[in-house]
């Protein structure tokens, strides 16, 4: 197949143009986000899991103590070993 094989056939040819559509960078350029509102709610969602969020601190606060613990059992057993 040539290179010329679409000649003529209307496929980009120089006589085509496209329409003029002055408005088409604004409307690319237009945020697609959602309006945030600027002032947070007073009163808490009622879906809030309270006591999930505190077993994950409990949790958190446990494994860096043991990570401590385990740390300093590390450096006594190194030096008096």
């Amino acid at each position: 197949m040539s290179k010329d094989s679409h000649a003529g056939k209307g496929y980009g040819c120089p006589g085509e143009v496209p329409p003029d559509r002055p408005d088409m960078l604004e409307e690319m350029l237009k945020p697609t986000y959602r309006e945030i509102p600027h002032e947070a709610p007073d009163e808490p969602d009622g879906d809030e899991q309270t006591e999930g969020r505190n077993w994950a601190i409990l949790l958190t606060l446990f494994s860096v103590m043991l990570v401590q613990l385990g740390g300093i059992a590390l450096i006594v057993w190194a030096v008096f070993w």
